[in-house]
């Protein structure tokens, strides 16, 4: 009997220091919560004309006249920060796509439409500099965006492959939460010297690296969760700070109340007939409750404490043969319904899987999921699963 007081008094203390172990975000314009890894995505559909731009020419009596393309690009992006993206791009030129324009026979003939152009594949980093420099702000409608860039470039006419090196500057205007419009302006080096302008004849015997500019125009849409959280304002942090010092106030409470309860259990239970001692323990046992705490987006049991509650939880209900309710729960602040519902159930189970390792039978287990909640503050303490012996 000892053995099962001295257990639930624990897991009291266990919880009180998982509380404390929580961490309230620091208020900052620069740091915002952590998204999943489904969040932030993008795909970009745009139209440009680029400018084939071999060295030692004249830019606009030869490049400008016979070098122009016009093509579409296609990419899929991430932004991993507010700052910081990775983007991977398609682009495809027809270099006699211009001429076109030019002469109605290519407009219905084309019969060379395919030579003279090339098609490219770019990775670029991308870096924020409104956010970056300024902060994030959600509302934010103009942003400026710059990046380096690599890839490979395939000549159609020359059938020849080149590795390309790039750098470009990008102008983002946000119509709306999923779209918005963008202005792309780059410059990429090409090292083969077979993609040239057509009919064009190298100066000399090392002239042979060539570049191109384009500018391009397109839509970009967000897919999914497209925003960031931010940090929380110094007000509101410290009203967090004050409410979650004043919980854990209560909680001490609560503990100090239950081992004040528990030393009178013991006291009178060392009194009462053996026969009355089941009823004195299953009382025990309903008023005890623990909550296991989770990581944002996080279904797994990492504390080293929240483990040796469950084994407390669990020793107290094999001895007691008690059934228990754990009841998963994620923040109502982040993430979607359905994902916080889906993590609730995954935080539920998770619990309850590990009270059957240690012996708890899973018929006296029932597993309840209520989703996003914000029924504790800090609001980072609603990521738990709650266990109750009944």
């Amino acid at each position: 009997m000892k053995k099962l007081l001295i257990a639930l008094a624990f897991v009291g203390l266990g919880t009180v220091a998982n509380a404390q172990s929580t961490q309230i975000e620091t208020p900052s314009k620069y740091t915002v919560a952590t998204n999943s890894f489904w969040s932030n995505w993008f795909v970009q559909f745009g139209v440009d004309m680029s400018v084939l731009n071999p060295y030692k020419t004249s830019f606009f009596k030869k490049d400008w006249h016979e070098g122009r393309t016009y093509g579409i690009d296609l990419a899929i992006g991430k932004w991993f920060t507010p700052g910081l993206g990775l983007r991977t791009k398609v682009q495809w030129e027809n270099g006699l796509f211009a001429h076109a324009f030019r002469n109605t026979d290519h407009v219905l003939l084309a019969p060379n439409f395919h030579k003279g152009g090339y098609g490219a594949i770019y990775e670029d980093v991308q870096f924020n500099l409104s956010n970056l420099f300024n902060g994030y702000n959600e509302n934010r409608v103009w942003n400026l965006i710059v990046y380096p860039r690599a890839g490979v470039v395939r000549h159609f006419d020359a059938k020849e492959y080149s590795f390309a090196l790039g750098a470009g500057i990008q102008n983002m205007w946000k119509l709306g939460k999923v779209v918005s419009v963008y202005a792309d302006l780059s410059y990429n080096l090409i090292s083969s010297k077979n993609i040239t302008i057509p009919n064009w004849a190298p100066v000399d015997a090392n002239d042979h690296h060539h570049g191109y500019a384009s500018l391009e125009a397109g839509v970009s849409f967000n897919l999914g969760k497209g925003t960031w959280d931010k940090a929380v304002t110094l007000d509101a942090y410290n009203a967090l700070a004050a409410a979650s010092e004043e919980a854990l106030a209560k909680l001490r409470a609560e503990l100090d109340k239950e081992r004040a309860e528990n030393a009178r259990l013991r006291a009178e239970l060392a009194k009462q007939p053996k026969g009355d001692v089941a009823a004195k323990v299953e009382k025990v046992i309903a008023s005890a409750a623990t909550s296991v705490f989770f990581e944002l987006n996080s279904t797994a049991l990492n504390s080293k404490k929240d483990l040796v509650n469950l084994e407390a939880v669990a020793s107290a209900a094999k001895e007691a043969g008690a059934k228990v309710t754990v009841t998963g729960s994620a923040d109502s602040k982040t993430g979607s319904s359905a994902w916080n519902q889906k993590l609730s159930e995954g935080r539920a189970q998770a619990v309850a899987d590990e009270l059957v390792r240690l012996g708890v039978s899973r018929d006296n287990i029932t597993v309840k999921a209520i989703g996003g909640v914000n029924e504790v503050s800090p609001y980072t303490l609603n990521r738990r699963a709650v266990i109750e012996l009944k």
